[in-house]
């Protein structure tokens, strides 16, 4: 059986595929999305990991990785991480899923090997990207106890990643990662309500709106 390839054209699709399948979420969150998001992090970590070290050539394999890492659920759409695992555990070195995603992005594996020969680190950085973005998503998105667990889940996995990256590159500051997103989490809107607080440029005037919006009673 011969599976189609995927094509720079199938990219204009990113925006239709969606992700959390299994996950309840205020809205849903699109490849497109994951992959810019993934690139920007990645690019921003990457940067303030390696300093000075990291050329240009190497960022710009960071972010052009980074922004397909994703790529083959354009075809096969957002498997579950959990599916995924329970299907490595019982296929072994003979895994289907990674079978398919070779057979319809052989480019992608070419990008990921070509990394890893040259800077396996920076394949590290990528992944804790991927689950900073995930963990943004759905602590700010997701509903009820299930979304909870879920997220709680993702601070594991990332947590595990860190330490691993630790132990395999410990010349690297790694809590750099950790530090990133701490800040993400802690206030997302604050740029946001900043910009909204300026009502015509006459002082004061946002706060009381503010006021009568928010259900207070003194007039404007």
């Amino acid at each position: 059986m011969t599976l189609p390839k995927l094509e720079l054209a199938d990219l204009a699709r990113a925006g239709h595929v969606t992700r959390w399948h299994s996950v309840r979420t205020s809205r849903d969150q699109t490849l497109a999305e994951h992959l810019f998001m993934v690139t920007r992090i990645a690019s921003h970590l990457a940067r303030d990991m390696f300093g000075p070290g990291l050329d240009d050539a190497a960022l710009l394999r960071i972010m052009d990785y980074a922004s397909l890492h994703d790529a083959p659920e354009l075809l096969m759409g957002d498997l579950p991480s959990p599916l995924k695992r329970h299907i490595e555990a019982i296929s072994g070195a003979d895994n289907p899923v990674r079978e398919i995603e070779r057979q319809i992005a052989p480019w992608l594996e070419d990008m990921r090997e070509d990394i890893r020969r040259r800077n396996p680190e920076h394949l590290l950085v990528i992944k804790l990207a991927d689950l900073i973005d995930a963990i943004l998503f759905i602590d700010h998105e997701g509903i009820g106890p299930h979304a909870r667990a879920v997220c709680s889940g993702l601070h594991q996995i990332f947590g595990d990643k860190l330490d691993e990256a630790k132990d395999q590159y410990p010349g690297y500051p790694w809590d750099k990662a950790a530090s990133l997103l701490e800040t993400l989490q802690q206030d997302t809107a604050a740029g946001q309500i900043a910009f909204e607080r300026v009502w015509g440029g006459r002082p004061g005037l946002s706060e009381r709106r503010e006021d009568v919006l928010c259900g207070a009673t003194q007039p404007l």
